[in-house]
């Protein structure tokens, strides 16, 4: 089945893709009126400590991504839920990405991208956006102690970084220090007293989320 066909059904759509190793398990979320030619890929938690593409954090992206009329997909990582396969640290769940993302290409070669991933899910779509044009990418709580962000040089660009300033999972200060690092520092938008998985937070996550992309114009 192909994926890109949904874009004149409006809804959440729960399909089977072929992956690199096996099936994926995924969702296309079309909304009610598309208003670009952009496409958001969005990535899970870490696969091995209970990360599924509906997780809250990237659902509320999905939700961003609707109310900004962009299509998004999102998917379970190998060897999670039904896709088949097994982790493969990044590598090859960003190799799957970066396929899904060259079939959108050929079904619709004037689409645009933005790459949007959660923790571990953010290496993911990191190495995809390193690999592949787009208009934004969205790190949100990054693993940055645990995964190589530099492994691609330049590095992608425009990026984002969403940080609570009380993450237990990743330390909040490697990754302010990763951002003012790079050349140009890459921006970062902070939560105040919010944890890793952003419990209490996801209403003013979605609305910051919303206002800065809203701001660059990729909506329109």
């Amino acid at each position: 089945m192909q994926f890109t066909d949904k874009l004149d059904s409006p809804g959440e759509h729960f399909l089977f893709l072929k992956g690199l190793v096996g099936q994926l398990e995924a969702v296309v979320t079309i909304p009610q009126e598309l208003n670009s030619h952009t496409v958001a890929f969005l990535g899970h938690p870490h696969s091995l400590q209970g990360g599924t593409m509906n997780n809250k954090v990237v659902t509320t992206m999905a939700r961003v991504f609707k109310e900004l009329g962009i299509p998004s997909l999102r998917f379970n990582f190998r060897g999670v839920g039904q896709s088949g396969g097994e982790y493969d640290d990044g590598i090859g769940e960003s190799e799957d990405m970066l396929l899904l993302a060259k079939q959108w290409k050929e079904s619709h070669p004037d689409a645009t991208y933005i790459f949007a991933g959660f923790s571990f899910g953010s290496y993911v779509t990191y190495r995809v956006a390193a690999q592949f044009e787009h208009l934004l990418l969205i790190s949100i709580a990054p693993p940055v102690h645990h995964y190589d962000y530099k492994e691609f040089q330049p590095s992608p660009r425009p990026w984002l970084i969403v940080q609570g300033n009380d993450d237990e999972v990743v330390p909040v200060d490697l990754v302010m220090d990763f951002a003012q690092q790079e050349k140009p520092p890459i921006p970062v938008i902070s939560f105040a007293e919010t944890t890793h998985f952003f419990h209490g937070k996801l209403i003013e996550l979605k609305n910051k989320l919303l206002d800065y992309i809203k701001k660059q114009g990729f909506s329109s």
